[in-house]
């Protein structure tokens, strides 16, 4: 049965849509994999753990953001107490 122009257009838009999704996931992996070697590296090195909490207080700017990494701010600070 031959597809018409419209059904071709609309499985080539779901074949993208997939796509879009599977580099979103890559994406948000590879986030978590460098967010986590960070914080690793921010318990157990002062200069990191400076520098994380200092970027975080001037790149984090949305007051849902700042919320979420509160308690984690406030625990690298007693760290380097």
């Amino acid at each position: 049965m031959a597809q018409t122009i419209e059904q071709k257009i609309a499985a080539k838009e779901a074949e993208l849509a997939r796509l879009r999704l599977r580099s979103r996931q890559l994406e948000n992996g590879q986030k978590i994999i460098l967010g986590g070697m960070l914080l690793h590296a921010a318990m157990s090195d002062p200069a990191m753990r400076a520098w994380v909490i200092r970027e975080a207080g001037q790149a984090v700017t949305r007051d849902v953001d700042k919320k979420r990494l509160k308690p984690l701010l406030e625990e690298l600070k007693r760290i380097g107490s």
